[in-house]
């Protein structure tokens, strides 16, 4: 009896053994995709960083200029753009870089980040290989979606730290909390964008579409916000549209209930897509 119990312990514990749970799964998928993804995390933070860091430092040298450019603005353009604060270094660093720029750049990245490993990995006929290790679904588009968040977020450091040291030794006074405030509020975006990535991601199979459809709908948002900005008539479609919640952080610091619920909405779209694509057939 005693080896019958000590045989039934052993099968036990080879069971459990055999399904790791799915914090060591998503483990090794994330430290791989952050190994896969550390050269485009430096040349997307340096090239972005580089950037900041040249909006920050010509700015003293352009002030009175852009001072008097900005008064022949029309009301319109300047609350579209952000231009009416521009009398300052962060709300020229929004207008130039934070408004349009960064957040499509961080959005892109964002969505090529969360597709490759999925449609991209189907496409060149690799995912078949990758989850027969076995591994799920769901934790290969959680690991992607997770890798994508973590060197979103590593690129937007990168960038707030060049803006900011440079601008300080430029003399420009450029405050810390407003670019943390600049860097911190694009990161909801990412979220959202690598969301609507998982979804389509989730139905299409070839990585082309599943980034076009994702950044489609992305600048198709920006677009319905920027028209709510100089069309007070069509204000109410901005409701729909990611942008209207990014707001213009570097200007006006972070909005707590749009940033939640901005990364929640995101959150969201990235369960929804691993629910569906664990649901469809892959390509073999």
């Amino acid at each position: 009896m005693s080896v019958q119990v000590h045989q039934a312990q052993g099968r036990g514990t080879v069971a459990r053994r055999s399904a790791p749970g799915w914090s060591v799964e998503l483990s090794p998928v994330v430290r791989r995709g952050l190994l896969d993804r550390r050269r485009s995390i430096a040349i997307w933070g340096g090239s972005l960083g580089a950037l900041g860091a040249f909006m920050a430092a010509i700015y003293p040298t352009i002030q009175s200029s852009v001072e008097q450019m900005i008064k022949s603005y029309p009301s319109g353009l300047k609350e579209a753009f952000g231009a009416g604060a521009m009398n300052t270094v962060e709300g020229y660093v929004h207008a130039e870089l934070f408004s349009l720029i960064v957040p499509l750049a961080i959005g892109y990245y964002a969505v090529r980040a969360v597709a490759a490993p999925i449609v991209g990995a189907e496409e060149r006929g690799h995912l078949d290989t990758i989850l027969s290790l076995p591994l799920p679904r769901t934790v290969l588009v959680a690991g992607s979606c997770v890798v994508s968040a973590l060197s979103s977020a590593a690129i937007l450091g990168v960038l707030g730290v060049a803006t900011f040291v440079v601008g300080r030794l430029a003399g420009t006074g450029i405050s810390l909390g407003l670019v943390a405030a600049g860097v911190a509020g694009v990161f909801p975006l990412a979220l959202f964008a690598g969301g609507l990535a998982a979804v389509a991601s989730g139905v299409l199979r070839s990585s082309m579409s599943a980034s076009g459809v994702a950044m489609g709908t992305l600048v198709a948002m920006y677009a319905l916000d920027l028209a709510g900005r100089l069309a007070h008539a069509l204000d109410p479609l901005r409701y729909v549209s990611a942008f209207r919640y990014y707001g213009a952080p570097m200007q006006d610091g972070i909005d707590p209930a749009a940033f939640i619920g901005l990364a929640a909405a995101g959150i969201v779209l990235m369960v929804v897509g691993a629910l569906l694509f664990e649901r469809r057939d892959v390509l073999h």
